[in-house]
């Protein structure tokens, strides 16, 4: 999805500034933020005009507070001003424990009850006390993931990609580009160099927004030139020649086929025009092809709506759906968003992302057997942090007390003796249209909240804090009020196992993934990936998780997350749902300048077994650079045997050709000697990780690494 700005310009709450001819009194700074082993912190007070006069310094407890008299030492008190003071400092001391805490906790500390003065400007001070003793999440490195290149199907960067799927008995890629409403079929036998076959235009066919293929048979999901009308699929064989269509829902977003390819399941969103002034119904089509693509009519096709469901809005609200909006039906709030199918084809789960939900399908009897939500994710429990401003230059996830619903928007399943789980990646999305927008800050004027259950409701309010930080004014305010008793946010940040059958959370990774990449990455710390720029996103959503793929590598599961915002891929192991671990994490985007590869969106896993030269590999669809990342699966030496091979990973650098000034990169690092066409030595260096282009000039080069590679480089 591709960032609006439309609400970035906020007014975000001000201080009232109370100004008298006679003494004034103000706090040197209202946002501080302190080292866990800086020893003391000197707290600076100013007096402007000062006579003789008194003010009480007070340390807010909580809820004003994460941290404690544990972690600083500090005690309401008095301060005299005398006509000679003009500033006066006191000197907190902050406990250096070993506890291993939140990333950053913070105290509240406010001028209150001046005599014989007037508090000038905002009263509170947020210091935050940064830990250092727990570290950022280490991955295993069970397998790792090893960039090999980028491939634009375009060819150009006007284009978007955003889906990938491979078909093995063919060696094809084939993607997709709404924008230019067109699927690439793309040769990936050799995937060091992968090469377009075909181009199909489905302008005519109303257009596409998703793409699958099985047993020689293509599908692409297509919406109507009016999305809020049915759309259809369309069916091609292997070499994008046309063979059916047939209609479904209203804007198929999603398709896929069950595992016995009987079946081409979609999910159609059903999406309220601009104005909000049509709302179709959310639904699910279910094509039956078991009796062969040529004999295929629309009797083939049953579309499931959620009629039955619209009387048990309440029971479903409790379990932690959303209805977003009051005067449509439950059946068209729904928006279907993916779908995942059990691996003996009688089962689908349906992510119902605006509306945080779940919908399980029964593909024997073609029903709708349940729809679940997935409730809240607490944001001020400890592991759940999360950095909730844009503007105050420093990394800090901490907590706050704000619930998110997980909204997810791809999901995956996998079976452990008798019990199925569905993996969600949980991206957030709200209703944001002309006619109806749920987006709104804390720090809005209009966004009032109780003062019972946020007594620090100014504190909450600011900039720095969470004043910028995007949440929903259509759920929160549980009595109906002109005040929010609930922060409602949406996107929790993280991916999420689910117990399908008994539809309870078994893990959620917290807040693992702004922990690494504040740790490891910080010049992409919730970036956009629309510009370069740390914690652009920290304000909305974060590194926001987006698809999610399974991939089965030596008997043990794991789960490939790309991160839209941020970009690149999580892996996890998650063989054991009780019991998962932080494998690795790879991007490639580049930093010194904005290019590379950027915004993920679809994600494909293939076995060696479905490759050519038996080797695994994770694609990658980015939306923004329109390119496919390549990753090279590569495991540790304790997965040595079965699916993965323990052998050197390819090199690459990258982006090759490029342009002068900026940077070259390795994507691991190597000794290198650089050579002009001539065979003139260069340059030279151990263990690097790029090469500056700065002083060199254009044409080509050879680079020459300490395992014998040899890469040719051209520079624009």
């Amino acid at each position: 999805m591709v960032e609006d700005t439309s609400d970035n310009a906020l007014t975000t709450a001000t201080s009232t500034t109370f100004t008298t001819a006679g003494t004034s009194i103000s706090l040197d700074r209202n946002f501080i933020k302190v080292n866990e082993n800086a020893g003391t912190l000197a707290f600076k007070i100013n007096i402007n005009n000062p006579s003789a006069s008194t003010v009480n310094l007070v340390v807010k407890s909580a809820p004003f507070s994460t941290a404690d008299s544990n972690d600083f030492t500090l005690t309401d008190q008095t301060i005299n001003i005398t006509p000679t003071t003009t500033s006066y400092t006191i000197n907190i001391p902050i406990t250096d424990d070993t506890l291993q805490e939140q990333q950053a906790e913070y105290f509240v500390v406010s001028l209150e009850n001046p005599v014989g003065a007037t508090i000038s400007g905002d009263n509170n001070a947020t210091v935050y006390i940064v830990d250092n003793d727990k570290p950022a999440p280490i991955p295993s490195n069970q397998i790792s993931l090893n960039y090999i290149g980028s491939f634009d199907p375009s060819g150009n960067s006007t284009s978007s990609t955003e889906i990938v799927v491979h078909d093995p008995s063919t060696q094809r890629l084939f993607t997709i580009s709404s924008i230019t409403d067109v699927f690439d079929i793309i040769n990936f036998s050799n995937p060091n160099t992968p090469t377009v076959i075909n181009t199909i235009n489905m302008a005519p066919y109303g257009g596409i927004t998703s793409i699958a293929v099985k047993n020689g048979i293509i599908v692409a999901a297509s919406p109507n030139a009016n999305p809020q009308q049915n759309g259809s699929v369309v069916f091609f064989d292997i070499n994008g020649n046309f063979l059916k269509q047939v209609t479904v829902g209203a804007l198929p977003d999603m398709i896929t086929f069950s595992p016995d390819g009987t079946k081409v399941i979609t999910a159609n969103e059903g999406e309220p025009n601009d104005a909000y002034t049509v709302d179709p119904e959310g639904t699910v089509s279910i094509i039956d092809i078991s009796g062969g693509i040529g004999n295929l009519t629309q009797s083939n096709v049953i579309t499931l709506n959620f009629n039955a469901f619209d009387s048990q809005l309440a029971s479903l609200t409790a379990t932690g759906l959303r209805k977003v909006r009051t005067n449509n039906t439950l059946s068209q709030d729904l928006e279907p968003e993916y779908v995942t199918i059990s691996s003996d084809s009688q089962k689908a789960w349906v992510t119902l992302q605006e509306n945080n939900a779940v919908a399980e399908i029964n593909l024997a009897t073609k029903t709708i057997t349940s729809v679940w939500g997935l409730g809240k994710k607490d944001m001020s429990i400890p592991g759940n942090g999360f950095d909730a401003s844009d503007n105050n230059g420093e990394v800090l996830i901490a907590n706050w007390p704000v619930k998110t619903y997980y909204t997810p928007d791809s999901v995956q399943n996998y079976k452990i003796g008798n019990t199925n789980y569905i993996v969600t990646a949980n991206e957030g999305d709200e209703k944001d249209l002309s006619g109806f927008s749920e987006r709104t800050t804390v720090g809005a004027n209009s966004y009032t909240l109780d003062p019972t259950i946020f007594p620090q409701s100014s504190v909450l309010k600011a900039s720095y804090n969470l004043g910028r930080f995007r949440v929903s004014n259509a759920t929160g305010n549980t009595d109906g009020d002109a005040e929010f008793e609930e922060i409602s946010a949406l996107g929790a940040r993280s991916f999420s196992i689910f117990n399908a059958d008994t539809k309870q959370i078994v893990y959620d990774s917290g807040d693992r993934f702004e922990r690494y990449i504040a740790a490891n990455h910080p010049l992409i710390f919730n970036a956009d990936n629309e510009a370069n720029g740390a914690k652009n996103r920290s304000r909305a959503k974060g590194p926001e998780p987006e698809g999610v793929a399974l991939g089965t590598i030596n008997g043990q599961t794991f789960a490939f997350i790309t991160l839209e915002r941020t970009g690149g891929v999580m892996v996890y192991n998650v063989t054991d749902p009780n019991n998962v671990t932080f494998t690795d994490y790879k991007h490639s985007r580049t930093t010194s300048a904005y290019g590379g590869d950027n915004g993920p969106e679809g994600i494909t896993y293939i076995a060696p077994a479905n490759t050519t030269i038996g080797k695994g590999y994770v694609i990658v669809a980015n939306e923004i650079s329109g390119t496919l990342s390549m990753f090279e699966v590569v495991s540790s030496p304790t997965l040595s045997t079965g699916e993965v091979k323990t052998e050197k990973a390819t090199f690459n650098i990258f982006p090759n050709p490029v342009n002068k000034g900026n940077t070259l990169y390795f994507n691991r690092a190597q000794g290198y000697e650089l050579y002009d066409m001539s065979g003139k030595l260069l340059a030279k260096e151990k263990n690097a990780l790029t090469i500056d282009t700065s002083k060199l000039s254009t044409g080509g080069y050879l680079v020459k690494t300490s395992e014998g590679e040899v890469k040719r480089v051209i520079v624009k």
